[in-house]
């Protein structure tokens, strides 16, 4: 259940709001439940404006996010359809190996006008000639071999990795440099770690 009032309040405190903001959250939400009815695509119990208070912390971590996005585990939608949203200038990929939840994304991108693409793939069998400036990743435990996947996957210009859980992993990778709570939620940013060149 969630309230207008409620994440109306939410956006005017972070400065989101506007009426085509607000109007597509709505939709989002509209379109959660509907499928949520069928697929389960979350708990039945979901408070939805805290998954998009938790989603919405990517803007206070990433000022003015530009390029291109990897979202891995895209599942119900937090945070790359609120980042797809708030942020049409970004290019997305969302990556996700159930079907029906992709056939969800795929359908909710549709009506909100985001421009993503929606792989129906394991992030470990993602082809490596893709490159990323951002990657997020929320619910999903980050292991060696992903953390290697998205690591080839970054762009090599000080990639970020954004992982929302607590405490934050520790990463051999990756640099830590960056972190951020509200409420009980998470936000810990890394950075690709770079090579150090070889003497000649």
């Amino acid at each position: 259940m969630y309230n207008q009032n409620q994440l109306e309040n939410l956006l005017k405190k972070t400065d989101l709001y506007t009426n085509d903001t607000f109007e597509k959250l709505i939709l989002y939400i509209e379109n959660l439940k509907k499928w949520n009815a069928s697929i389960n695509l979350t708990s039945k119990k979901l408070d939805i404006i805290k998954h998009i208070q938790d989603s919405l912390l990517f803007f206070e971590i990433i000022q003015n996010p530009i390029g291109e996005l990897l979202d891995i585990g895209s599942g119900n939608g937090f945070p790359s359809i609120i980042i797809g949203i708030l942020c049409a200038g970004l290019r997305i990929t969302m990556v996700e190996t159930n079907a029906k939840k992709c056939a969800f994304l795929r359908d909710t991108c549709m009506k909100l006008s985001i421009k993503a693409r929606i792989l129906n793939i394991d992030i470990l069998s993602m082809k490596t000639q893709d490159t990323f400036s951002i990657a997020t990743l929320r619910g999903l435990k980050i292991d060696s071999k992903i953390e290697s996947k998205i690591y080839k996957l970054l762009s090599k210009e000080y990639g970020k990795l954004l992982i929302w859980t607590n405490p934050p992993p520790s990463l051999k990778k990756f640099n830590f440099t960056n972190s951020i709570s509200k409420d009980n939620k998470y936000l810990h940013m890394y950075t690709k770690a770079q090579v150090a060149q070889q003497p000649i």
